[in-house]
């Protein structure tokens, strides 16, 4: 009989961070003949015995608590700022299916939008990091696996995946300029300096991009093989190749710029094109069924997210230079590649079963150095815990799971984000030899992300599967 699980997006595509509901989840992983599959390992699709059609609804929670620092010029000194706690949500689903051609060739397709990053929304005190948007992925795809031998699949999923991305922050024009004319120590209009951060030199920035529906840059192809090592012992191996054909994939759209209240307060109007390289992953999961009538399931992934150093952003329109909007920024993200491990047993499928249960424990290496952690990167080591169940009601299964995430406090002192380094890059003439230039060109020169991070994320997912003889 064949084992049902919910199946969502590609986890190497649907943002800087993997899926947190497939492949850890239960009831899915690179070895499960199931529709989750046709990402995660197309091989995986050929066992089975019944032909499958699915739907699941999906969603992300975040539950963020940060307190920025502040920096004083005057003293050189960081103080602690407020406490400023945020939710926000970021939902998703999928629509698939799976057919056995013959014995030893099966299909799968799918559509499907994962779960999105969502940066958090509107608070002022995060306002030079984020003050909202995030990125989300559009899919469609198929997949194939050919039984080359009874112990061997080879599996080929070929997808197209659009990408939308929507950033929302603020620029201190004050620091933009040093100690020169109109900088931070320049009257902001009420008879004192303006210092950094202050609300009438903050110009927003509202960027609304995407990729083409239809285009060479969407182009995925997944990879994956499935060996049968021994009776009900099962060994899946996936590759998920970043999208597109080119090195960075390039999102064009509009830019919208409310200028600082002290600089008049209007709003420019332009175009936009931001640059980014999105990861690769590879999965690897071994199913063995153990005494009790269980399948132990332990799996591993690691994702290529040194490759998202920062988001390109370009603004273009022939409003912005005499509103002194800049041609290029740098929107820093800092990844480097994590690894995830986890393990765990459910029940296995027995004769009539009407219900099973299931449920993982995991640890994931962190994906950022705490230094360049920020408001719309936090992502130190962490913990995991999936538990899930799933009704059969003749030929339909109901499945329900839900996974808990817990990222340690990750205290900041001393910050990769530094507003001395674009003062001291500016004294310098621009010298990017040194330190401070070095840092003002990777995006890190702005107002500092210092303070104390503490992050829960939920992952909760619903599906139905119907089972065609």
């Amino acid at each position: 009989m064949a084992v049902i699980a919910c199946a969502l997006a590609a986890p190497a595509h649907a943002s800087p961070r993997s899926d947190p509901t497939t492949g850890r989840a239960v009831f899915t992983g690179a070895t499960m003949p199931a529709a989750t599959s046709i990402d995660l390992d197309p091989a995986a699709i050929g066992p089975g015995l019944t032909h499958q059609f699915y739907v699941a609804a999906m969603a992300v929670i975040d539950q963020y608590a940060i307190a920025l620092d502040r920096i004083d010029l005057a003293t050189n000194t960081q103080t602690p700022g407020p406490t400023v706690r945020d939710n926000e949500i970021g939902p998703g689903g999928m629509i698939a299916g799976i057919w056995h051609l013959t014995e030893a060739l099966t299909a799968g397709f799918e559509f499907k939008s994962a779960p999105a990053e969502v940066f958090i929304q509107d608070r002022d005190a995060l306002a030079y990091h984020t003050l909202g948007g995030g990125q989300r992925e559009y899919g469609a795809g198929i997949a194939g696996s050919y039984r080359i031998a009874d112990y061997f699949y080879f599996g080929l999923g070929l997808a197209t995946s659009a990408t939308t991305l929507h950033l929302h922050y603020a620029r201190d024009t004050a620091l933009e300029r040093g100690h020169g004319p109109g900088g931070v120590d320049s009257d902001c209009g009420t008879g004192a300096p303006c210092g950094l951060q202050n609300p009438l030199a903050a110009e927003t920035y509202d960027v609304n991009v995407r990729s083409p529906y239809l285009s060479t840059s969407n182009f995925v192809i997944n990879l994956g093989v499935l060996l049968l090592l021994s009776k009900d012992v099962w060994l899946g191996i996936s590759y998920h190749a970043p999208p597109g054909l080119e090195v960075q994939t390039a999102l064009t759209g509009t830019m919208d710029v409310r200028r600082a209240t002290r600089d008049g307060g209007n709003t420019v109007h332009g175009g936009s094109t931001v640059f980014l390289s999105q990861p690769a992953s590879a999965d690897a999961e071994l199913r063995a069924r153990v005494p009790g009538s269980l399948d132990l399931h332990v799996g591993l992934r690691w994702e290529d997210l040194s490759r998202l150093q920062s988001y390109d952003v370009r603004g273009y329109g022939s409003t912005f230079p005499n509103a002194g909007v800049p041609e290029w920024q740098l929107r820093a993200r800092g990844f480097h590649d994590p690894f995830s491990l986890w393990a765990g047993v459910e029940q296995a499928p027995k004769g009539q079963w009407w219900y099973r249960l299931g449920g993982r424990i995991g640890i994931e290496t962190s994906s950022l150095q705490d230094d360049r952690t920020s408001p719309q990167s936090i992502a130190p080591r962490s913990y995991t815990a999936d538990a899930g169940v799933q009704f059969r009601l003749g030929p339909i299964v109901l499945q329900g799971s839900y996974g808990l995430q817990y990222f340690p406090t990750v205290d900041v002192g001393a910050s990769a984000f530094d507003p001395r380094s674009r003062i001291a890059c500016i004294e310098s003439s621009y010298d990017y030899s040194t330190p401070a230039c070095e840092a003002v060109r990777n995006g890190y020169g702005i107002p500092t992300a210092a303070g104390t991070y503490d992050r829960i994320e939920h992952a909760i997912r619903v599906g139905l599967v119907y089972e065609i003889q």
